[in-house]
């Protein structure tokens, strides 16, 4: 991958930091340290990075610029959250307890490595490092199985108990959003249908799950084949969930409260979002495999982009209505432009 010119402007304290992290990640050279808008905007090209934190980040996230912006936030979560909404221009935050993680430099090496594609892969960020298996699955009746067989698997490779909870929970959410909720929001299932239903997707455009485990993390990977979430609804969700304190109403929209995104993100160390708008949408988290500090490291990036090419959905020609009753089976089917 090309090099770029990371553009920092912060604090002391997180300039320090970062610089000395960036130091590790070959995709990051040249670092450039700044210290006022026109700096960033005179030199900063579309593909160099900028990153800015509390001090800084007024500034510069309401000015025209053109390169991607990382937030460096020594906030809690529910503020990290506020900065997407706030900050239209902001899509990737990191907290300073991030950079004191040793897997911090494969983590930014990734998220360089994301932004220069032309169509994200987050699956390629389970590295070499990374043991894991890759299935796809093609009915939401089969995910409980394979979950307790992920379980099995990550339990075996020295994850604590809690984080195989949380992996689970995780995996539990994405592939419900994926079966259930993301056909809702692509239009090809007028309303919500229960959790009894059995969704069928084609062969051909098979639910992703992948996971595993390195020495330190424990990793989850979902992609549906709808691509419909949307960086507003994401947020939406999040944002009604922080300044709630989860206490919220059920949205009868999509057959939920949001929590269980809300919590993927405030109980995970990192979470990437991709979706090609109409193609597919993959969700990536990193849970500790064991413990953590006092300070909880998080990473949040979201990659939303226009697919050079969309599917259209529709349900198979003798479900012309969602069925009554329960513990039915909707088959759905796709073409492509």
């Amino acid at each position: 991958m090309e090099a770029v010119t990371s553009f920092v402007w912060a604090s002391g304290p997180v300039q320090q930091a970062l610089v000395s992290r960036l130091a590790g990640v070959p995709s990051a050279a040249p670092v450039r340290i700044v210290g006022s808008v026109d700096e960033v905007v005179r030199g900063a090209r579309p593909g160099d990075v900028v990153f800015v934190d509390h001090t800084t980040i007024d500034s510069l996230a309401k000015t025209a610029v053109a390169s991607p912006i990382v937030a460096i936030s020594e906030e809690r979560v529910p503020s990290a959250i506020g900065w997407f909404l706030s900050y239209p221009g902001v899509s990737h935050v990191i907290s300073v307890s991030m950079l004191e993680q040793k897997l911090v430099e494969r983590h930014l090496a990734h998220v360089y490595e994301t932004l220069a594609a032309e169509r994200p892969r987050l699956l390629d960020w389970l590295e070499a490092g990374v043991e894991g298996r890759r299935i796809r699955l093609t009915h939401a009746s089969r995910r409980i199985a394979r979950l307790e067989r992920m379980s099995e698997y990550i339990a075996d490779r020295g994850a604590s108990a809690r984080t195989v909870d949380r992996l689970r929970d995780v995996a539990e959410e994405l592939l419900t959003n994926a079966f259930y909720d993301a056909p809702v929001a692509a239009g090809v299932l007028p309303k919500p249908v229960p959790r009894t239903y059995d969704i069928a997707l084609p062969e051909d455009c098979a639910c992703d799950l992948a996971y595993g485990c390195s020495d330190d993390i424990a990793i989850v990977h979902v992609r549906d084949p709808f691509g419909s979430l949307t960086r507003k609804r994401l947020l939406d969700v999040l944002s009604r969930c922080a300044a709630s304190d989860m206490s919220v109403q059920v949205d009868e929209t999509m057959g939920g409260a949001g929590l269980g995104m809300w919590r993927i993100f405030t109980q995970s160390m990192f979470v990437a979002v991709s979706v090609q708008k109409q193609r597919h949408t993959e969700i990536l988290v990193g849970v500790a495999k064991r413990g953590g500090g006092a300070r909880k490291p998080f990473g949040f990036h979201l990659f939303f982009n226009e697919a050079p090419r969309r599917r259209r959905w529709f349900l198979a020609k003798d479900e012309t209505s969602i069925p009554s009753g329960i513990d039915k089976s909707v088959m759905l089917k796709t073409e492509s432009d």
